[in-house]
C-alpha cells in the first residue's frame, strides 16, 4: 500500500478548463495565516507523489501545496488532447486563485520540474505580485527550437505508439538507476502509462505542445519574473531528458540573476538524491520565505 504523500493532507480540487484537478495542502501548520507556502508542480509523465522523497520535510516549515495535472494522479482531462504546457499554466493560475480565495494564501514559492518547471517560470511573468519566488528543477522549455526537437517532441513522443514503447526505457534513464524508493515507485508508475490511454493521450499532448515556438524562454521578454524574482535553476548533471551542456547552458544565459546549482543526477534530484536537493534548496527557499514574509520557517 502507497503512504500518502503528506500525512494529515487537506484535499480538495479545482475546476479548470483542462479538466478537474486535484490540490493537495498540508493543514497542519503552526505558523500564522500568511506563513509561507510552497506550490510543487511535477513533470510529465508523473504526479505530486514524485515529491514524495522530499514533501514531508518541506512540510516542516512550509505549507506544501501539491498539485495532480489534468489525466495525471487524480486529476480528470476534459479532453486530454487539447492538454498543453500553456494550458497547465493557466490551471496552475487557476490553483493560485483557489488557494487565495479558500485559504486565504496569496503569495507561494514554486518548485517545479520538467514541465512544472516551465510553468513555474511563466507563473513567476504572469503572477510576480503572487510568486515570491521559483525553484526551476530541470525545467522544459530552454531546448532549442530547431527541426530535430520539433520532430522528436511532435513525430516520436508526440506519438502514442511510440512513447508507448519509449517512455518505461526514457524513465529508467531518468530516474538515475532506480537506487531509492521513491525512483522506483516513480518508475513503476511511468510503467503503467502504456496502459492507461488517458494518460497516454496526456503525455504526448503535453510532448507535442513543446514544438510550439510560444514555449521558449529563452527570449529577452521571457526572463522570470523580469529579473526580479528570486530564481534557483537546479539541474541534474546525467539528464538525458534534457541536458545540463545544453539546456540547462541555455537557462543560465536567459536567466542571469538566477542562482544554479549542478548535482550529480539525472533528471528527477529529488527523488534520485534526495538529501543532496533539499541541502540545495531549503537554503534558497528559507531565504525568501522569510524576505517575501518576514517570517522566518521554524526547523522542524
Amino acid at each position: 500500500m502507497e503512504v500518502p504523500l503528506i500525512e494529515e493532507a487537506l484535499a480538495f480540487t479545482v475546476s479548470t478548463a483542462l479538466g478537474e484537478v486535484a490540490v493537495r495542502m498540508t493543514d497542519d501548520h503552526q505558523a500564522a495565516d500568511d506563513a509561507p507556502a510552497l506550490l510543487l508542480l511535477h513533470a510529465n509523465p508523473g504526479d505530486s507523489r514524485d515529491f514524495a522523497a522530499v514533501a514531508p520535510v518541506l512540510a516542516r516549515e512550509w505549507r506544501v501545496v501539491t498539485v495532480d495535472w489534468p489525466g495525471f494522479g487524480r486529476s480528470t482531462a476534459t479532453d486530454p488532447r487539447q492538454v498543453t504546457a500553456d494550458g497547465l499554466v493557466a490551471t496552475a493560475e487557476d490553483v493560485l486563485d483557489a488557494l487565495a480565495v479558500r485559504h486565504g494564501i496569496r503569495r507561494v514559492c514554486v518548485l517545479g520540474n520538467s514541465v512544472g518547471g516551465y510553468v513555474a517560470a511563466r507563473l513567476a511573468q504572469r503572477r510576480a505580485d503572487e510568486v515570491a519566488g521559483v525553484v526551476l528543477v530541470d525545467p522544459a522549455g530552454f531546448t532549442p527550437q530547431n527541426a530535430a526537437t520539433r520532430f522528436f517532441c511532435r513525430q516520436v513522443m508526440g506519438r502514442q505508439f511510440f512513447a508507448r514503447l519509449l517512455v518505461a526505457p526514457l524513465a529508467r534513464a531518468y530516474l538515475g538507476g532506480l537506487r531509492t524508493a521513491s525512483a522506483r515507485a516513480t518508475y513503476a508508475r511511468a510503467r503503467q502509462l502504456r496502459h492507461d490511454t488517458q494518460r497516454l493521450a496526456v503525455h504526448c499532448a503535453l510532448w507535442r505542445s513543446f514544438a510550439d515556438p510560444r514555449c521558449d524562454l529563452t527570449g529577452p521578454v521571457d526572463r522570470v519574473g523580469a529579473g526580479t524574482t528570486p530564481t534557483l535553476l537546479v539541474w541534474g548533471r546525467r539528464d538525458p531528458v534534457l541536458s545540463a551542456a545544453v539546456d540547462g547552458r541555455r537557462a543560465r544565459r536567459a536567466l542571469p540573476h538566477a542562482e544554479s546549482v549542478l548535482l550529480a543526477t539525472g533528471h528527477e534530484p529529488f527523488s534520485e538524491r534526495p538529501r543532496e536537493f533539499l541541502a540545495e534548496v531549503i537554503p534558497f527557499l528559507r531565504q525568501h520565505a522569510t524576505s517575501a514574509w518576514g517570517v522566518a520557517g521554524a526547523a522542524g
